[in-house]
């Protein structure tokens, strides 16, 4: 038995927000009936995107990338995908990260848990810590995930590259493009 995979691309015109609390639920059931209910409004008319369908012999592999920490301080800053996180000594928002200073496992701890718990970050990464070296992993695989930008102007955070690396998968085989009034 092989292991092709397909992968489904949506371009919509609902804003990030919209479809991520449309169309992404937590459960794996919901989550599904989500994306069929929008599915049937492209179909009908009622909605305008546009889907891919790419498939491949072999199974996807997400992509990621590092942010090393370097004895990070209070208003350091890196960025996963669209969003800013802040190291602080007064955490107030779901931006915000603890920073203990003493210990670069200890703010890297902080980070991951402030990556995996965020409303926007953990839909769409997973991340982890080993000495300090975070580890950020696109949770859908395949080549798109190399386009998922991780960044810091600080010296004190490097990170691998300006997108993550290593997706494969799904997008370098072939393509079928739905158009459903929009391109």
């Amino acid at each position: 038995m092989s292991n092709a995979s397909m992968v489904l691309t949506f371009k919509t015109e609902l804003s990030e927000t919209n479809v991520n609390g449309e169309i992404l639920k937590p459960d794996a059931r919901e989550a599904i009936q989500a994306l069929l209910i929008y599915i049937r409004k492209l179909a009908a008319g009622n909605a305008r995107g546009n889907i891919e369908a790419q498939t491949s012999a072999t199974a996807p592999v997400a992509a990621s990338g590092t942010l090393t920490l370097v004895s990070v301080i209070a208003t350091d800053v890196f960025v996963v995908g669209s969003e800013t996180f802040t190291f602080t000594s007064t955490p107030s928002t779901e931006n915000d990260v603890e920073v203990d200073g003493a210990s670069d496992t200890l703010d890297a701890d902080a980070a991951v848990a402030a990556i995996n718990a965020h409303s926007v970050t953990g839909l769409h990464f997973i991340a982890s810590n080993v000495a300090g070296v975070i580890t950020v992993t696109a949770k859908a695989k395949g080549s798109a995930g190399n386009e998922l930008g991780i960044a810091s102007v600080d010296s004190t955070i490097t990170a691998s590259g300006a997108y993550l690396t290593g997706g494969t998968g799904g997008a370098e085989s072939a393509v079928t493009s739905y158009n459903f009034g929009i391109a």
